[in-house]
């Protein structure tokens, strides 16, 4: 409908002020620009954590309780649309079926696991929508296989793509 009304809208203007121009004579013709401005992008505004970390302690894995994203804008909701689990210094393990190999690691984020590297499945429920100023808890679990001790490495990456939901998505 706006763009039918902005193609109107310049055809009006085309023909309104008509131009005629001759060999000997130069003519001078103001043309207005109208502009139409269409916010269709929603602004996103959220945190995620800083990091996930994993320790491996006398054969017992622990990793952080209170990891979660935070939609801080003030309206408007959120959601995670792809996680992507990426190879550090550690190869990316398949979490269902973990064999330990050296230097690896598996993970199950919010219960999608790893098969290896790239994209994890998302599993129904698992990113529900965030409501403004709300936030989604981060549960992770982690199967680690070292060679040798190792302190604060960058053992893997994980990307989440985080977008816009739309009112009836949220509901």
């Amino acid at each position: 409908m706006k763009k039918s009304l902005a193609l109107l809208l310049a055809l009006a203007l085309i023909f309104a002020f008509p131009v005629t121009a001759s060999a000997a004579e130069t003519t001078e013709a103001k043309v207005p620009v109208t502009l139409t401005v269409v916010n269709t992008v929603a602004p996103i505004s959220c945190t995620v954590p800083a990091c996930l970390p994993v320790s491996l302690i006398d054969g017992y894995i622990v990793t952080a309780s209170s990891a979660a994203i935070t939609n801080t804008g003030k309206t408007g909701a959120i959601r995670v649309t792809k996680v992507d689990v990426q190879a550090g210094t550690f190869e990316i393990g398949n979490f269902d079926d973990f064999t330990a190999s050296k230097n690896s690691i598996a993970l199950s984020i919010n219960g999608c696991s790893t098969k290896g590297a790239g994209s994890l499945t998302l599993v129904g429920g698992a990113f529900p929508a965030i409501a403004a100023e709300k936030n989604l808890a981060i549960r992770y679990k982690a199967k680690v296989s070292a060679s040798e001790a190792v302190t604060n490495i960058n053992a893997a990456t994980i990307v989440f793509t985080i977008a816009a939901v739309n009112e009836k998505e949220a509901a």
